[in-house]
């Protein structure tokens, strides 16, 4: 062998012998990772990392727990709630509108938008789970930096809860509230103390759901929220929001980012939650009570050393058009309009704009109202027309039915011929009022689910247009205007199909009487300015038939004249 072999087996030989004892006496050993543990404890929570994720390194401290040793109450006040906070999770435990009452009778009776369970979490408890499962951060005693608040109009402050588990895992969780507005923004700061990388998913939620349990408010046949959707709802992009249904919904779901917001609503009001970045997730899951919670997440990964944030906006309060607008334009979908919903906004625009000046939704809904139907009187005035043509020739199809009774095909063949040649239309009848119907729903979708109706006082006895007429006056007077419209319609079917259609305004007053006063009052003013209009049109046609009865007499002297010539 030469001497550059035997080199080359020399400087092999002593690169061996320096990887092995570098690895044996110098590199330090691998950590054990929560991930490495989940081979024994079950399945690993752990999920890919955000790329996104925002991460940086904190000094080292001597590991010691930070908690307190009782828990503690703190108390928020602005000119739009009342809020207490509990040290123990770091949660909301009450959180009350001062703008809208539970009880319209009752002054004090102030909307909660917390619904207090025997057990469960609360709003805005924060939790880090790992491979063996959450670390206790929600039902902790955290340590609470700052003090009772009360906010002026423009000002806003915040608390700072911090709790640091015996392994080195702490959290950081800050909510600042604001005077003006319903938003209240969260940050969990998770700082890794330990010498072991932590890694999990940090969680943020909203519990119990704002749905009432099962048997409970909604399943009230003359409660109004029965006739609205009340749960949770997630949308992303500008689409419409999904609707996730307790009753449909086994373990815990989960939805990837990005997203706008994920929310639990009844039907006035809502509590949504919105991420900081794409990178977060969110996630619905069945609680105490069959209720919904709600919550973000975000996944981790945390080294010795470093801390990561996950940060979101919560909006908590009504489904108000103008305060929904302020914290995000993508929450007015909260407010379900329906397919129509881009006409019932307009109209709910409409509604606000004259309550500024008459004071009353009431008042509002009329002049809404008479404003709808001036805009169609051009169609119902084709379609009115149209109706009387046909009602004239009654006589002669009922003699053509009774003729070909057995012979469908010419049956329908002789009544084409017959509108051909009396120059009338069927379907002229028809299309105007269906160029009504997407309005006429749409407003059905604005009024039923407005919170601007919501304890709004009209006259007399109506003291509540968003609930049922206590004394059922105003539907016995929508039948009685239906019974009234019927008779000066003209007729221009079978008889006995008439004589059916005559049960249609028992039908409605027994279905009307358990619907917001707010839609019967509407209701009943678009009955009676069509029967209005059905009168004027009855009156001009008569006058026209007339004045052509007239002409028609005048001409035939002049007829006779003609032919004595």
């Amino acid at each position: 062998m030469d001497d550059q072999g035997k080199r080359l087996i020399v400087a092999l030989v002593i690169s061996f012998a320096f990887l092995f004892v570098y690895q044996r006496y110098w590199l330090p050993p691998a950590p054990t990772t929560v991930e490495e543990t989940a081979k024994e404890t079950g399945p690993a929570v752990v999920e890919k990392i955000s790329p996104a994720q925002e991460t940086s390194a904190v000094p080292y401290e001597p590991l010691k727990v930070i908690a307190a040793t009782d828990e503690r109450i703190i108390n928020i006040s602005t000119p739009l709630y009342r809020a207490r906070l509990s040290n123990r999770g770091g949660v909301i435990s009450s959180f009350k509108l001062t703008r809208y009452r539970q009880d319209i009778k009752d002054p004090e009776s102030l909307v909660e938008m917390v619904r207090v369970m025997e057990e469960g979490l609360l709003p805005m408890a924060a939790e880090f789970i790992a491979a063996g499962g959450p670390l206790g951060f929600s039902q902790a005693l955290f340590q609470v930096e700052g003090t009772d608040l009360t906010l002026q109009a423009g000002q806003n402050d915040k608390i700072i809860f911090r709790y640091r588990t015996a392994e080195g895992l702490e959290m950081v969780k800050t909510l600042t509230f604001f005077a003006d507005t319903y938003r209240v923004e969260i940050s969990v700061k998770l700082q890794n103390r330990s010498e072991q990388t932590l890694r999990g998913r940090a969680t943020l939620v909203w519990a119990p759901g704002l749905e009432p349990p099962e048997g409970g408010e909604k399943s009230s046949m003359f409660s109004a929220s029965r006739y609205g959707y009340q749960g949770a709802l997630y949308q992303e992009g500008g689409g419409r929001p999904d609707k996730v249904k307790g009753r449909k919904l086994e373990g815990q779901r989960n939805f990837e980012g990005p997203f706008n917001w994920i929310a639990s609503e009844d039907m006035y009001f809502v509590a949504a939650l919105m991420p900081s970045d794409d990178s977060m997730g969110a996630l619905a899951r069945k609680g105490s009570g069959d209720r919904v919670e709600v919550g973000v997440f975000a996944q981790l990964e945390l080294p010795p050393g470093t801390a990561a944030s996950m940060d979101a906006a919560a909006y908590i309060g009504p489904k108000e058009m103008s305060s929904l607008k302020v914290v995000s334009e993508s929450l007015v979908k909260t407010i379900e309009l329906g397919i129509f919903g881009f006409i019932a906004k307009p109209i709910l625009d409409m509604l606000n704009f004259f309550y500024k000046y008459v004071g009353n939704y009431g008042l509002s809904i009329i002049i809404v109202s008479a404003l709808i139907k001036i805009v169609f009187i051009p169609f119902s005035t084709i379609s009115h027309r149209s109706m009387k043509k046909m009602s004239k020739l009654q006589p002669k199809i009922n003699a053509l039915r009774d003729r070909y009774k057995k012979d469908r095909d010419k049956l329908n063949q002789e009544i084409m011929k017959l509108y051909q040649e009396n120059k009338v239309n069927p379907a002229s009848g028809c299309l105007p009022i269906l160029v009504q119907i997407p309005v006429f729903f749409a407003l059905y979708r604005a009024l039923l689910g407005a919170i601007e109706l919501r304890h709004a006082p009209f006259y007399f006895w109506i003291t509540d247009l968003s609930a049922k007429d206590p004394i059922y006056i105003t539907p016995i007077i929508m039948g009685a205007t239906m019974v009234l419209q019927q008779k000066m319609t003209p007729v221009t079917g079978d008889p006995r199909q008439a004589k059916l259609m005559m049960f249609m305004p028992v039908v409605f007053t027994a279905l009307f009487l358990s619907f917001p006063s707010g839609l019967v009052v509407y209701w009943t003013v678009n009955n009676v300015l069509t029967v209005a209009h059905q009168y004027w049109m009855n009156k001009s046609l008569k006058l026209e038939e007339a004045a052509a009865e007239a002409i028609a007499e005048a001409e035939e002297p002049k007829k006779g004249k003609g032919k004595k010539k």
